[in-house]
């Protein structure tokens, strides 16, 4: 038998190492240990900092191999701090070019989009009325939606277009597959897609890899200047509007005389000088605001932090559990949780007891909670056993050998979702 040949489509990809691209590479790579050719168009690395490499600057296309991976790479638009009309060609650049890259590569037997952004979904499923392969999309967050939470291009014809083009990709696919129940539900109900295309695929945690080696205890410490003794509190992430930080900052404010205690947030993104207005204004000075981490330093983080501090603002269609939650616990890491009471989020870290959790801007709880902290409350131990038990069956090669089982044509797999959903 031919060995098969699997397409993926993502809008970033390896050295990139948050959001998506942690996804695409690795299941890349997975598919090449298990012995499939795999091709990857995407487009040059830019995330999270947004903004490219000096060295891919003014290129158009490159070729590079990965672990075994053949990567094509397209001119990308990127802007620094994007608008929505800059968004949008950042979104045209990505597919023009990787339409071009379309032809560049062998027929697939299998393709597999990441999305978003949704044209990415609507260019495979375009190139596959000539392939006519098997098409899975796997919705990692829904752009329209999104979109409208936000208020960006709101009941525009463009939103209009958008959303019909997604409509048409996914009655195109073989399957749509997203990572939580809520996310399932929205393509039953909002998207009114039949049962027997929706597959479940959460996103996966990469500790049961044999290689994986978790870092030594106080080294992030000695790198950045943080003493054994001093009780670390940190959000590390894309600092944008949707995270809602300034409830951190709000917190941080009421232990000024906490001289042990420090605040971190790590990160870049829409919303950061603003916060650091805000802190600058407010004068609080227990908050330290760092750069992106790269994958080993940030390991280190999750070693020697205290607690990992996620908010998520109150937003119409707030079905998504952030994945990084995962890595997170799997660390046994604390979680203090700060989401609406009807999100995905707080829902499924409440029920299974995976961490401290609290409604959005309630101040006085997150204040008890970093009280905990400070206090070594017993508690604390159960809630990462809890959390550390839970995130074994998303472990890398349990999620991705049932994914490949699909990829191969073998039925469906068992799905996990009511774990997820509650």
């Amino acid at each position: 038998m031919a060995t098969q040949r699997v397409l993926i489509y993502s809008q970033t990809f390896a050295p990139d190492h948050s959001g998506i691209s942690i996804y695409a590479s690795d299941f890349a790579f997975y598919c090449a240990e298990n012995g499939y050719e795999v091709d990857v168009i995407t487009g040059f690395p830019f995330y999270p900092q947004w903004q490219k490499r000096k060295e891919d600057k003014g290129k158009l296309f490159a070729t590079d191999k990965i672990k075994n991976v053949s990567v094509h790479r397209g001119y990308l638009y990127v802007p620094h701090n994007p608008s929505s009309m800059q968004r949008i060609l950042h979104e045209f650049s990505l597919v023009f070019f990787a339409l071009i890259n379309s032809f560049r590569v062998k027929r697939p037997d299998v393709i597999v989009v990441f999305a978003t952004p949704v044209l990415l979904g609507v260019l495979a499923a375009f190139m596959n009325m000539f392939w006519r392969r098997k098409l899975i999309i796997n919705v990692q967050d829904f752009q329209v939606e999104a979109a409208y939470s936000l208020g960006m291009l709101k009941g525009s014809l463009m939103l209009k277009i958008i959303n019909a083009l997604e409509l048409w990709s996914y009655k195109k696919s073989d399957y749509v597959s997203s990572i939580s129940g809520s996310m399932l539900d929205l393509l039953r109900e909002r998207k009114k897609l039949p049962e027997n295309k929706i597959l479940f695929w959460p996103n996966w945690i990469h500790n049961d890899d044999k290689s994986f080696v978790k870092p030594q205890a106080g080294q992030f410490r000695e790198k950045f200047g943080f003493s054994k003794d001093t009780r670390l509190i940190g959000y590390a992430g894309n600092v944008g509007k949707k995270q809602g930080l300034d409830v951190l900052l709000d917190t941080a404010s009421m232990f000024a005389s906490e001289p042990d205690l420090k605040f971190l947030i790590i990160g870049e993104g829409a919303d950061l000088e603003r916060l650091k207005e805000y802190a600058a204004t407010k004068a609080i000075k227990n908050v330290v605001f760092m750069p992106f981490l790269n994958p080993k330093e940030y390991l280190t983080f999750l070693t020697d932090v205290d607690a990992v501090f996620i908010s998520q603002v109150k937003v119409p269609f707030d079905i998504y559990f952030p994945s990084k939650l995962l890595g997170i616990m799997s660390m046994g890491q604390l979680l203090i949780v700060n989401a609406d009471a009807n999100s995905e989020l707080y829902k499924t870290t409440k029920k299974h007891n995976l961490a401290l959790v609290g409604d959005y801007g309630d101040i006085n709880t997150l204040a008890k909670q970093v009280n905990m902290v400070l206090d070594n409350d017993p508690v604390i131990e159960e809630y990462k056993a809890e959390a550390e038990k839970f995130v074994a069956q998303f472990g890398r090669d349990v999620v991705l050998s049932q994914a490949l089982e699909v990829v191969s044509g073998v039925p469906k797999p068992k799905s996990v979702e009511t774990v997820v959903a509650g």
